[in-house]
């Protein structure tokens, strides 16, 4: 159930050797409380510095223990266009479903304003039937990630108490240490997985489509692993990838924000990396619709709201001038800019 660590980035990796190794490790799970350098195995990165992997000999699961699989509850909110299914869903909800995870319990929204009867609503709807998802719920007001964090903690407070959770968005590949098995077996309460997402991005900085399963993987496609999302633009590159429904103590796990707990909780956890697919040609559409979004919510909101929406709208607005270029030529579309590259190629590896 494991692969080797050179192929901790691949989704769709051919099955390893069964004679993969592990690394033995000089420390055990951190407490949540606690950001040591130990507690940041096994990725070694400065405050904004290129990635340096030192676990050759390291794997990941290819798959979660049965009994955390089988009780592992979803919740994620996927956006709809009207035009066409994101042609990441199809990658994403097999990446899913390959690790074990029980889609037919999982919380499903999906953001679909105006989309009602679309091609784009139909195929998405399609796409979740194969795994077993027939009953989302279709979310069309104005999306926000305070009402994100609402719906994610609304599902997680009725799962069962010894459940494990999982928030993850559309465009997010969770992955998971192969010291996860043998920490469950020593002790699971309160033992949660930490991720540090790496951005992929395409060999010539484009940002293409995501092309069919079964022509190419999606880590042949984005083989760039980028610190863009910290060192770029500030914003957090962690992530809880796997929690207990209730903490040591018997506590319910609850979010604040999407990459924040609630304060107090009796967890410890392990660290990982995972793969987060923003720079495909899909996004860059999601991008301008969430600055439209944002920028008819300032208008109708109050003041002190308005201003709330405005500094997102400058934020998507910052994302085009600074960090998405026109591409010439026949083809079209977009690509990281050359003024990005020179500024943060050096947190790419």
């Amino acid at each position: 159930k494991a692969r080797p660590a050179r192929a901790m980035f691949d989704s769709f990796a051919p099955a390893p050797s069964i004679h993969t190794k592990r690394v033995n490790h000089t420390h055990g799970p951190c407490p949540v409380t606690i950001r040591s350098r130990g507690c940041q195995w096994p990725l070694r990165v400065g405050s904004c510095a290129k990635p340096s992997w030192r676990h050759a000999q390291g794997c990941e699961l290819r798959r979660l223990p049965d009994a955390v699989a089988e009780s592992t509850h979803l919740f994620a909110m996927l956006a709809v266009v009207q035009s066409a299914i994101d042609p990441l869903l199809p990658h994403w909800l097999q990446h899913y479903a390959s690790l074990g995870v029980n889609l037919t319990i999982a919380r499903i929204v999906l953001h679909a304003p105006r989309c009602d009867g679309s091609r784009g609503l139909n195929q998405t709807l399609a796409a979740l039937r194969l795994h077993g998802v027939t009953r989302p719920r279709i979310f069309i007001d104005t999306w926000s990630s305070s009402i994100k964090t609402d719906l994610a903690n609304d599902y997680f407070r009725k799962v069962p108490a010894n459940a494990y959770i999982m928030r993850v968005d559309s465009d997010e590949f969770f992955s998971f240490p192969c010291e996860l098995l043998g920490e469950l077996a020593r002790d699971p309460r309160g033992l949660a997985v930490l991720g540090m997402m790496f951005d992929r991005v395409a060999e010539d900085w484009s940002m293409p489509a995501v092309t069919p399963i079964g022509t190419r993987p999606l880590s042949a496609q984005y083989p760039r692993r980028c610190r863009f999302t910290f060192c770029a633009w500030k914003e957090n590159e962690d992530k809880w990838m796997l929690l207990p429904a209730t903490d040591a103590r018997g506590e319910r796990v609850a979010f604040k924000s999407s990459a924040s707990l609630k304060r107090g909780l009796a967890l410890r956890y392990l660290r990982w990396a995972f793969s987060h697919y923003r720079f495909t040609e899909a996004a860059v559409a999601l991008t301008l619709r969430k600055s439209e979004e944002y920028s008819h919510e300032g208008q109708r909101e109050s003041k002190l709201r308005g201003l709330a929406s405005n500094g997102r709208v400058q934020h998507y607005r910052w994302l085009f001038k600074e960090v998405f270029a026109g591409r010439s030529g026949a083809g079209g579309g977009f690509e990281i800019s050359d003024r990005m590259r020179a500024k943060f190629g050096h947190v790419c590896a």
